[in-house]
């Protein structure tokens, strides 16, 4: 009896489900086991020097004065005020730097791909530069050796009379209202959604008869036309606050700080090099029969690259690219190193050093990046899955 009790035990153990089930229960109990140490450990720390835990801390007084504030914030605000400031400026200079990278890795990659020599060979050296060199190089040369250098306010480089960049910063033009602003930004949302809709439709109607929609020419009337016409009225309806020089420097208008500029053009120009050897590699992955039959139909060489191959070729691009722009997002915490106030140099830096909640503020930061790469993961996903190739 007893025996059997036994084998049927071992063989219980044995099987691989059961098995793989008590692993997994296994190593979670292990990082439930050294979260709860880790958690009682902080605590204990915080309890012995004096500090409070908790975020009752985010509805203090912050007192911190932010060079470039898009938030409304001001020193009497609470330090939640201040996260968001974090926050708002590290999305900020994140969204624009990956599609401003994005743009020039593509024409990079492009042409390293050139039959023009000194082209392709340009491209090349600037692809084999930027791999070889930290981000941390990009981010001092462009703050110190470029933006440094630029002439003092009164000897400003002014752009059309409005705007005026110097050695602290670009100052533009601000509106005095929305109203105009908010209406051109609706009408050209209704033409995106138009064309959208108008393309599906085309598409369906093509697959049904065979007949071709004028895409292009009504993608250049929704797409071009419209939106050009609508901002034109709108900046012409709308009053501006333009910048004008009072004594050592311009008042008015927004002030964008150099830190912003500098961070921003270390971030375009170091992944760019990377994006352009992924977009290289995607159309190199392509087939050259496919280019061959493009050639065969009459298709000139930028309608296959735009028709034919760029299509195919973000198939492989799309996982590689969805890590570059994590790595945008992670690598715009370098400003800290020019105190660019984001996320990491304000919250991280600032507040901590007030407060001392190092436990909360850190566990706060860590959130915002991982629900914010999440988020670009989840929606580069669903991308990746709408242009997959589909097989039976």
């Amino acid at each position: 009896m007893i025996e059997a009790g036994v084998s049927s035990f071992l063989s219980f153990i044995n099987d691989k489900r059961v098995r793989d089930w008590l692993y997994q229960i296994a190593v979670v109990v292990l990082l439930v086991g050294l979260t709860i140490f880790f958690v009682r450990n902080a605590s204990e720390n915080m309890v012995k020097a004096g500090i409070a835990s908790g975020f009752g801390f985010l509805w203090r007084t912050s007192g911190i004065e932010v060079p470039f504030v898009l938030t409304g914030y001001t020193q009497a605000d609470n330090i939640l005020g201040l996260f968001w400031v974090g926050v708002a400026n590290t999305m900020l200079v994140t969204v624009i730097a990956i599609i401003l990278a994005t743009a020039l890795g593509f024409v990079v990659g492009i042409a390293r791909l050139s039959s023009h020599w000194l082209l392709s060979t340009i491209a090349g050296a600037y692809i084999e530069f930027v791999r070889n060199i930290p981000l941390l190089f990009f981010v001092l040369f462009w703050y110190f050796g470029v933006i440094a250098a630029l002439p003092a306010p009164r000897q400003s480089i002014g752009l059309f009379g409005v705007a005026f960049l110097n050695n602290r910063g670009l100052t533009i033009p601000l509106p005095d209202g929305m109203d105009n602003l908010r209406i051109a930004g609706l009408i050209i949302l209704a033409c995106v959604l138009a064309y959208a809709a108008f393309h599906v439709w085309a598409r369906k109607r093509q697959e049904r008869t065979g007949l071709h929609a004028p895409t292009l020419r009504v993608g250049l009337v929704l797409l071009l036309a419209v939106p050009v016409l609508a901002l034109t009225w709108a900046v012409l309806a709308t009053r501006w606050d333009v910048p004008v020089l009072r004594g050592f420097n311009y008042r008015g208008g927004f002030a964008v700080i150099p830190e912003f500029v500098a961070l921003l053009a270390a971030l375009v120009t170091y992944t760019a090099g990377f994006i352009a050897e992924i977009v290289r590699g995607g159309i190199q992955s392509v087939s050259h029969g496919q280019t061959e039959a493009g050639s065969a139909l009459g298709l000139r060489s930028g309608q296959i690259l735009r028709l034919v191959t760029i299509p195919q070729a973000l198939r492989v691009m799309i996982p590689p690219l969805t890590n570059q722009y994590l790595n945008v997002l992670k690598n715009s915490s370098f400003g800290a190193a020019i105190a660019y106030p984001d996320l990491v140099s304000l919250f991280m830096g600032s507040a901590l050093n007030n407060t001392g909640q190092a436990i909360e503020i850190i566990a706060m930061t860590l959130a915002v990046y991982l629900v914010i790469g999440l988020a670009v993961s989840a929606i580069m996903n669903w991308y990746n899955a709408r242009i997959a190739l589909v097989t039976r």
